[in-house]
């Protein structure tokens, strides 16, 4: 779900920040960051040592420990910290994490899985239609609707060129 996870986050985001005055601070940068770790952890992961793709990158107890270390060691970065963290926490909500992945390692060790192709594993999960990929074709719309408004507001707020600088344009 690559626009899924982009898409919920940033509604996330925008809802956060209209209903409580100090999440307008988060960082949406780092938010939507934090919305990719898990799955770009454990992809390379799985890449280099055959782990699952869905392992410890989906951990909620591996997430507490390497953020609750972030934010006890870097005091100053507490804020995007928070944000990633938040990002990567919405991920697992998405996800819907099974409860053996989502308590690694207290329930036990994630098992390995097949290593997977990233072509493949977009035609599986686009071939295999269903809830998922309206989703993400929901969102591919929602985005592309939004490119539309900017570039339109863009264009209006453009001041027209006169005509000798159209015709010097046109020239070169």
């Amino acid at each position: 779900m690559i626009l899924g996870h982009l898409t919920v986050t940033a509604a996330a985001h925008r809802l956060l920040r209209k209903r409580l005055p100090g999440a307008a601070s988060l960082p949406l940068g780092a938010l939507l960051l934090g919305a990719y770790l898990p799955d770009l952890s454990d992809k390379s992961i799985n890449l280099l040592t055959g782990l699952s793709g869905r392992g410890y990158g989906h951990s909620l107890v591996v997430q507490l420990v390497c953020f609750g270390l972030i934010f006890l060691l870097l005091p100053r970065r507490r804020v995007s910290c928070a944000a990633l963290a938040l990002g990567a926490a919405l991920h697992l909500v998405q996800d819907w994490v099974a409860p053996a992945v989502l308590l690694a390692p207290l329930l036990g060790l994630v098992p390995p899985g097949p290593r997977f192709s990233f072509v493949q594993s977009m035609m599986n999960f686009y071939g295999g239609g269903g809830v998922p990929v309206w989703i993400e074709l929901a969102a591919a719309g929602f985005w592309l609707l939004q490119a539309a408004r900017w570039w339109r507001r863009r264009s209006a707020a453009a001041p027209p060129r006169p005509a000798a600088e159209e015709a010097v344009a046109y020239a070169e």
